[in-house]
């Protein structure tokens, strides 16, 4: 005869089953965070790599084939306050390439400047007026920065527009000025990436350790 000295053995079909209570493990705080923000920082950077990848795939195989036009989509630093507050010093513009006739009025655009003043000059205003030339099917547009009193003095021929703006990154061009110093890529690119590196091994470390003490751990059957 089977006596059951405890509640929590309990026999069915000949299988003595136990009552478990699981225990959640409690994650300390800082622990939690610093492994976001590591994470956040790896996939950040990996994002970055993979997209200046691909922007400069592109353009090395346009220019193989002879198209030395703007990519689709580009970026640029803004590096004056004439479109305050819309647009702030070193932020960052995203542009994508439409066709002139996309284009209209209010419309925010990235364009090589005709101004003799500022020939070859990128500049990033806002179109204010659109003109098309029936005669020679090309349009022209006038612009002027939110934050200038006057237009500006030279329309915009449609081959010199690089692309329309699509939105911006806030303060973006900081980190573009740490990247070309000579410590810049160091704190920006490498710390961030051996901070997750070292995370990790310590984290296989632990885990190592744990499991060596779990195989030192002698079972005693009675």
């Amino acid at each position: 005869m089977m006596n059951q000295n405890s509640e929590d053995k309990k026999s069915y079909f000949g299988v003595r089953h136990y009552k478990v209570k699981i225990i959640k493990e409690r994650i300390k705080p800082l622990k939690f965070i610093s492994s976001v923000i590591s994470y956040a920082i790896f996939i950040w950077l990996l994002l970055v790599g993979c997209t200046l990848l691909v922007y400069v795939a592109d353009i090395k195989i346009r220019a193989a084939k002879g198209d030395n036009t703007p990519p689709k989509y580009n970026a640029y630093v803004v590096l004056t306050g004439s479109m305050l507050p819309e647009i702030k010093v070193k932020d960052v513009v995203v542009t994508k390439k439409y066709d002139p006739e996309e284009l209209e009025i209010n419309d925010i655009i990235t364009f090589l400047s005709s101004d003799d003043r500022l020939s070859g000059v990128v500049v990033t205003h806002r179109i204010v007026d659109k003109f098309y030339d029936s005669t020679t099917g090309k349009y022209n547009f006038k612009t002027k920065g939110d934050n200038n009193k006057v237009e500006d003095t030279a329309l915009v021929q449609d081959y010199n527009i690089i692309g329309k703006v699509i939105f911006k990154i806030p303060k973006l061009g900081y980190i573009q000025d740490l990247l070309a110093t000579k410590g810049g890529l160091i704190i920006i690119v490498l710390i961030p990436c051996l901070a997750v590196l070292s995370y990790d091994i310590v984290k296989l470390g632990k885990n190592i350790r744990k499991k060596h003490r779990k195989s030192n751990v002698k079972v005693v059957r009675r």
